[in-house]
């Protein structure tokens, strides 16, 4: 018989949950965005990032998803969805840049907002936001009714 190989899993934070940053509002997570985000790429090319809340609204990690060239990235749910579960997220706020400055979303900004929201509804996880980031500021989603 052929050996398979065992999958495990595991999760170990190295900070006390209490002392982790909290966000609960668009503006709290532009701010911790642009705390991890790479200044010297923000206009340079897209990336994808998201960001691990429990229940409290507490930061447990973050993770960038994707990263593509001047004007998009590819984002596979299936990709937010395993980050999420593996760490323990009860929500997740996803962000991604603008490297050309315009604070505009795009049509296919709003779908993969719909196809994310909709995949977390079947995994009991919310998708809180969709935070788009430039130099000069940051458009939330859900601020203009777009989730």
């Amino acid at each position: 018989m052929p050996i398979i190989a065992e999958v495990s899993l595991a999760y170990k934070s190295s900070q006390p949950v209490e002392t982790l940053p909290t966000i609960t509002s668009p503006e709290e997570a532009a701010h911790f965005l642009r705390s991890i985000w790479d200044q010297e790429t923000l206009e340079l090319r897209e990336e994808f990032i998201v960001v691990l809340l429990n229940n409290a609204k507490k930061v447990l990690g973050w993770s960038r998803i994707s990263t593509g060239g001047s004007t998009a990235t590819i984002v596979e749910p299936s990709a937010v969805f395993q980050l999420a579960l593996l760490g323990k997220a009860d929500s997740i706020i996803c962000a991604h840049n603008h490297p050309s400055g315009n604070l505009k979303n795009s049509q296919a900004d709003i779908s993969l907002t719909r196809r994310l929201t909709d995949a977390g509804k079947l995994l009991g996880i919310t998708l809180d936001d969709h935070v788009i980031l430039t130099q000069g500021g940051y458009l939330s989603l859900r601020e203009e009714g777009l989730m």
